[in-house]
């Protein structure tokens, strides 16, 4: 078995934990097999001294066929 890791980013404007799911969502959407995943960073933009979008950095762990 071969397993192949990419990294993403899940994006969100309500929260991290929004941004997470987002981002597993987009994953198994499009990559088969997916075994897991490690949040690697967390960042936010900030616009006008509030937070306008939460990012979350993902490495995604799926198996090769």
């Amino acid at each position: 078995m071969v397993i192949k890791i990419v990294e993403l980013i899940g994006v969100s404007k309500k929260s991290f934990d929004d941004a997470f799911q987002e981002g597993v969502k987009r994953a198994v959407k499009t990559l088969r097999n997916v075994t897991g995943v490690d949040v690697i960073g967390k960042n936010a933009a900030i616009v006008n001294g509030k937070i306008a979008e939460y990012k979350v950095n993902l490495k995604v762990a799926f198996v090769v066929e």
